[in-house]
């Protein structure tokens, strides 16, 4: 009886509550604030120059958080006191004036990086917007670029030079194996069914790869050497196209066994 009276209770008290609602109470809240400008679609990126190519150019996206009305132009601002990268140097404006008229809400500036200035320890550009008309948005109001040379996969690859606590010193070669995918050929000497070091890497040339078996045999052990990656965070395997220099950091170990540690392997390109 307790239980059917304590439901009945709780019945009413949510009859209650859905009869005050207001139509701002159900989500149906129309906002009616001004039309401050954003960049709406991501606040920062990476963006690389490979050598050889002269320039990069991007499209940085803005919006307003409501349609705006009449005429308002929008430009497209450098904070020079937070940026490293340095307009007519590192990069230049290409469209930085755009215009949102009745009923738009987003918008487009398109910006040019240079290769004769960028560096690959890389640089840094903050970017923000000016409108006579319409107010920023006290959130998404910088976007910000790191902006680095690069060089690209085909002039990586090739012969190496290995100092190596697997081999000691070697000397193989590197080849493309894929879609952001490498090999360093013949580098598991003992595993004739797979002998190359597979390594995938991503847009900044970080190094990541699978676990892999040596093909190594420890008769004392009964097991076969194992490679997988540095279980030490701060080791951070990677390559450097430009310069063709890489260290990949690989944790030796024996499968329900132990572990011989981590270890750097060093590949300088010949």
């Amino acid at each position: 009886m307790k239980k059917i009276k304590l439901l009945s209770l709780l019945s009413l008290l949510v009859a209650i509550t859905f009869t005050s609602c207001t139509d701002d109470d159900k989500g149906m809240r129309v906002y009616g604030g001004d039309a401050v400008l954003n960049f709406h679609n991501g606040v920062s990126r990476d963006v690389f120059v490979f050598s050889g190519t002269g320039f990069t150019e991007i499209d940085i996206d803005y919006g307003v958080v409501k349609a705006v009305q009449g005429e308002n132009t929008v430009t497209l601002t450098v904070d020079t006191e937070n940026s490293t990268a340095v307009e007519g140097v590192d990069f230049t404006i290409v469209d930085g004036t755009d215009e949102l008229t009745d009923g738009e809400i987003t918008g487009q500036f398109k910006v040019r990086f240079l290769e004769g200035g960028a560096v690959q320890a890389g640089k840094v550009v903050k970017f923000k917007m000016t409108s006579s008309t319409l107010e920023n948005a006290v959130f998404n109001n910088t976007y910000t670029v790191n902006v680095s040379l690069s060089c690209p996969i085909n002039t990586f690859v090739g012969d190496f030079d290995a100092t190596s606590w697997w081999l000691g010193n070697s000397t193989h070669t590197v080849e493309e194996a894929g879609p952001n995918a490498i090999q360093i050929n013949d580098f598991w000497s003992d595993n004739a069914a797979a002998p190359n070091f597979i390594l995938s890497y991503n847009d900044a040339y970080v190094v990541t790869f699978t676990p892999q078996n040596t093909g190594y045999f420890v008769a004392q052990y009964n097991g076969y050497i194992w490679a997988r990656m540095s279980t030490d965070a701060t080791q951070v395997s990677s390559f450097n196209p430009c310069t063709r220099t890489m260290k990949v950091y690989v944790n030796y170990y024996i499968p329900n066994v132990g572990s011989y540690g981590n270890k750097e392997e060093v590949f300088t390109g010949i």
